[in-house]
């Protein structure tokens, strides 16, 4: 059979990553939750995927990088944590549902979109002529799942900094294909998810965020750290990781980086 379906999902992983899922499952426990050698193990392995995420999408923090179980995950706690009642959002009519539909649940926030031409191409200069006062962010898709076009990132990311605006980028075509450094391009979030070209287990993906950048938890629940506090606590990667982490998929993540610097 000759696999053509990567957009969806990498079906053939390398075999190191096969074989880190594995040994994980026999030898990991809970991150955080415990100091025994599987609890320190879950963890050493857990920021050491951490650290390698930051260095592959130029994320300044490695304790930026918040893991999720998808890139839909991950967009969803991205929008819904950075957009406030009152404000706009500029898009494209190039997004994913996963971008669409939490940007239309928003109750209060009104949705710009940028339309494309036959070949799929936007006008930038759309992104001026939609701007207005309340306009908080713009979120747009790095790569199109459906017709493989690239959007200019660091065109639009400069466009954000120009006029103070938030740039969330969905990059689950083009990480771990093209080149992301989220600083040189004025990215504020860009999420991602584990699955496709990044060669990783399905059940993993995450977002990393720049400095300054205030994410509202979109679940709360258990830490392992500061149990006592009625709110999620406020540091992250801890703030937007509530509930036992896929240790086991990120250990197998953490071995397709590998793979894919080698």
């Amino acid at each position: 059979m000759i696999y053509l379906d990567n957009a969806a999902t990498t079906m053939h992983k390398p075999q190191t990553v096969i074989d880190a899922v594995t040994q994980a499952m026999c030898s990991l426990g809970n991150a955080g939750r415990g100091a025994t050698s599987g609890a320190l193990d879950a963890a050493r392995t857990i920021h050491g995927c951490r650290a390698k995420l930051a260095r592959l999408l130029g994320c300044p923090r490695a304790d930026h990088v918040c893991f999720t179980p998808n890139s839909t995950a991950a967009l969803n706690t991205a929008i819904c944590g950075v957009v406030r009642p009152g404000d706009r959002v500029v898009t494209t009519v190039l997004e994913h549902n996963s971008v669409l539909r939490p940007l239309y649940r928003l109750e209060g926030v009104e949705v710009d979109f940028l339309s494309a031409d036959r070949r799929g191409c936007i006008d930038y200069d759309d992104f001026r002529r939609l701007l207005r006062p309340n306009t908080r962010g713009i979120v747009c898709t790095h790569g199109s799942n459906l017709t493989g076009n690239l959007l200019d990132i660091r065109a639009i990311g400069r466009f954000a900094k120009e006029h103070g605006l938030l740039l969330v980028v969905d990059a689950s075509q083009t990480a771990g294909v093209f080149d992301i450094d989220m600083e040189a391009m004025g990215i504020d979030v860009v999420c991602f998810t584990g699955h496709k070209s990044l060669l990783g287990p399905q059940g993993t993906g995450g977002l990393c965020i720049a400095p300054g950048v205030d994410i509202r938890p979109f679940k709360v629940g258990g830490t392992g750290v500061q149990t006592y506090l009625p709110q999620q606590p406020p540091q992250y990667p801890t703030r937007l990781e509530a509930g036992t982490l896929n240790g086991h998929g990120i250990a197998g993540l953490s071995a397709a980086l590998d793979y894919l610097k080698e």
